[in-house]
């Protein structure tokens, strides 16, 4: 009955435990921490894109009505990445777009959106 009164040989396995148990989590945290690092910068690609998209639609509206009716494509070039506009008349007011957005960081998305502009 010695080996459970000299406690010598149990700590080794305990303190194996307790460092197998803190690499894990050490671990675990800095997975999160990459996890979280990608998810930020998608987000950052997304709001890019969303304001590519509203600053495109806005110049559109200027410029439409200077373009001729041959023109069918407009682009435009930001700080923050470029967009194709690419359009068809329907009516006098309507027009069905088609934006091309690709951000400065190669980030890209299409939208198709529907445009009705105010006659003034």
């Amino acid at each position: 009955m010695s080996f459970t009164t000299d406690q010598k040989g149990f700590v080794f396995p305990y303190v194996l435990f307790f460092i197998a148990l803190a690499l894990i989590i050490i671990t675990a945290n800095v997975h999160v921490y990459q996890d979280e690092i990608r998810i930020t910068q998608h987000q950052t690609e997304q709001l890019k894109i969303e304001t590519l998209l509203q600053m495109a639609r806005t110049q559109f509206k200027e410029d439409v009505s200077a373009k001729p009716e041959t023109v069918t494509t407009i682009s435009y070039e930001y700080p923050y990445g470029d967009v194709v506009v690419e359009y068809t008349r329907q009516t006098k007011q309507v027009y069905h777009l088609y934006f091309r957005i690709q951000t400065d960081n190669g980030a890209t998305h299409s939208v198709f959106n529907r445009m009705t502009l105010n006659s003034e």
